[in-house]
């Protein structure tokens, strides 16, 4: 992040370098002791030498700013990886929590049927129904 912001500071140096040339460069041809015509001729030119290093400074800003965001996607590719894997981590752990609370609650019911069936039998057993008969 400090490089970006240093970077951001170089380019803006940079530009306030070239439009400050570019003023002064204007300023001393429009104060200078020369005719219309001259004076036209360094205006011109100036404006070309303005031109090509604003046309410099474009093809800079832009392999710069492919850098940037190249390096922006594969921070941001890095990061959603790693959410990734920690939220498939953590559908594995909730799924295995899940099937041993299911096996559990299954062996509670066998259990529970079966001490039911256990004292019903005994229940019948002890009340055979089929003593009263006539």
């Amino acid at each position: 992040m400090k490089r970006i912001r240093d970077e951001g500071r170089m380019e803006g140096l940079v530009v306030g370098a070239l439009f400050g040339a570019a003023v002064a460069a204007i300023a001393t041809l429009l104060f200078a002791p020369k005719s219309g015509k001259e004076l036209r001729k360094d205006i011109g030119e100036g404006t070309s030498k303005t031109l090509e290093h604003a046309d410099e400074y474009l093809d800079t800003a832009k392999k710069k700013g492919s850098k940037m965001v190249e390096d922006a996607e594969k921070s941001a590719s890095q990061y959603l990886d790693l959410a990734a894997g920690k939220s498939e981590g953590a559908l594995s752990k909730a799924k295995g929590l899940f099937n041993r609370k299911k096996n559990e609650a299954a062996d509670m019911v066998d259990d529970t049927a079966e001490t039911l069936k256990d004292k019903y039998n005994d229940k019948g057993e002890s009340y055979n129904t089929y003593q009263y008969k006539r």
